[in-house]
């Protein structure tokens, strides 16, 4: 090679080097809600046990009527990370560290399929399981077992989130609203006397105070009962508080309710219900929203 040949080749290198490689940039520190249980570290091929932090619980394949069949539950198998072997069809079960910006697939060993993406609306998890593997995960900002889980298909980090359908998990927004809404069914019960009791719950898990409450009847007027009572005494005007169709509860009437005007999550509804004639009415709502802790 003649040396201006050679003076070019180095000039070349150097210009490579002085390039800067392309920045991994930190997931937000309210992303990284996963962490792999008895492991000190994340490895390519490795069943783990997959737990959430934000809700303290163990998330697995489980059937569900709507939205993807996840679960927070200790019986729905483990979680392998695999990295991409470059070959159609193979999978690399070789053990080793996972790089924060490798892209992965999510296998779960109970219902052996991968973890994808899919496009399903704010109401739903955004998530379906395939039965070939997609490598559209990152294991961004690994902290020893901790991560966040970086979805590179739609540029978000998935984390627990209030759903109206399906599992609670949702795509970390930095602009997330100070308050958020949720439909709440309340169920008929048995009757032990007298009027049908409606029954039904929210914020199991949730850290967050609860800022109105909707009867979202168009026909049946909600009678709550007041702490100490039972619906058996929904005839007495003082045992209940009544709330007319589609009307709001008054601060004042929280207040009856919970002992505040914005009480802690979760909360529990009981109720009667009236309509101008009489129906058979299985389910009721109440829409409510609520405000989640900084």
């Amino acid at each position: 090679m003649s040396p201006r040949r050679i003076v070019l080749a180095v000039l070349a290198l150097l210009t490579l080097l002085a390039v800067p490689a392309a920045a991994h940039a930190d997931a937000p520190p309210g992303a990284q809600q996963w962490k792999v249980l008895n492991a000190s570290s994340v490895e390519n091929g490795v069943q783990y046990h997959l737990l959430n932090t934000k809700n303290n619980s163990r998330i697995g394949y489980g059937d569900r009527w709507f939205g993807v069949d996840l679960e927070w539950t200790s019986g729905g198998g483990d979680f392998v990370f695999m990295k991409d072997s470059g070959k159609s069809n193979v999978r690399d079960h070789r053990r080793g560290p996972l790089a924060t910006d490798q892209n992965v697939s999510i296998y779960n060993t109970k219902t052996r399929r991968y973890l994808r993406y899919e496009k399903r609306g704010d109401a739903k998890a955004e998530l379906e399981w395939n039965s070939t593997p997609r490598y559209e995960w990152q294991l961004d900002s690994q902290q020893g077992a901790t991560f966040s889980l970086l979805n590179t298909k739609v540029k978000k980090h998935l984390v627990y989130q209030v759903k109206n359908y399906g599992i609670n998990l949702g795509w970390y927004e930095t602009s997330a609203p100070t308050t958020q809404s949720f439909s709440v069914g309340l169920s008929a019960q048995p009757i032990v006397q007298g009027w049908v009791p409606y029954a039904g719950s929210f914020g199991g898990g949730t850290r967050g105070t609860l800022q109105s409450v909707q009867n979202a009847s168009s026909s049946a007027t909600l009678l709550f009962v007041k702490p100490g009572r039972g619906t058996q005494d929904c005839g007495d005007p003082t045992a209940t508080v009544p709330v007319a169709p589609r009307a709001t509860m008054t601060a004042d009437q929280l207040k009856m309710l919970y002992g505040s005007a914005t009480p802690r999550l979760p909360v529990n509804f009981l109720a009667c219900l009236t309509t101008p004639t009489p129906q058979s009415i299985s389910l009721t709502f109440v829409n409510i929203t609520y405000r989640l802790d900084a």
